[in-house]
């Protein structure tokens, strides 16, 4: 009669538990769960782009003149329902090559003046004709994924920003650090999500 070795039995027992049949697996990391891009965003008003973490501080223009801005930073939402404070926190978001990236124009300068990601702080790119043609340097556009997207337009919710030239991520560090910066995207750093909110 054949009989199998006792080392031989061992090897089948070793591998049937290492087989991938037994193995649980995942269809996908959870960051890639209920995505959204807001295409269908609101063009003809004003948002404030809010830290999904500290819902009390938004992106600000600074050093705004009527031609242009220099950086963006982050502070206290303004309770102001007019006037320059309001405005160099308020942004148009615009949609660039059919929505597959957006341009944010502050409402800061007269001009027509953009955020821009080219590395480090976010600075400004001028961006004349953005609205009439949707087309704009590339360090002025940025990927936008979100958990929720409003379903007529007004707004996201919990938003990843990214620039389509750096491939890093909006965040800020600390409240205490209010400088806006590009760095390495993850799901699992908080101050790096945004939230974007219609003017009242």
């Amino acid at each position: 009669m054949f009989m199998l070795s006792p080392l031989f039995v061992a090897l089948l027992a070793t591998l049937s538990y290492a087989s991938p049949a037994i193995v649980e697996t995942r269809s996908g990391p959870p960051e890639q769960d209920n995505v959204c891009n807001p295409v269908g965003i609101d063009k003809t008003i004003r948002y404030f782009l809010q830290s999904t973490s500290i819902p009390t501080k938004v992106w600000q223009a600074e050093e705004v003149t009527a031609d242009t801005f220099n950086f963006v930073d982050l502070q206290s939402k303004t309770t102001t329902t007019s006037g320059q404070a309001l405005n160099n926190q308020l942004w148009s978001i615009q949609p660039i090559n059919n929505g597959n990236s957006f341009a944010f124009i502050s409402a800061g300068p007269t001009a027509t003046v953009c955020a821009g990601g080219d590395g480090g702080l976010l600075d400004k790119v001028a961006c004349d004709g953005v609205f009439n043609t949707s087309m704009v340097a590339q360090p002025a556009q940025f990927f936008i994924s979100c958990t929720t997207c409003d379903a007529k337009g007004k707004g996201a919710t919990n938003c990843q920003i990214q620039s389509a030239f750096e491939g890093q991520c909006a965040l800020f560090f600390s409240e205490r650090d209010n400088a806006i910066l590009l760095d390495d995207c993850s799901s699992s750093q908080p101050n790096q999500f945004w939230d974007i909110v219609p003017e009242a």
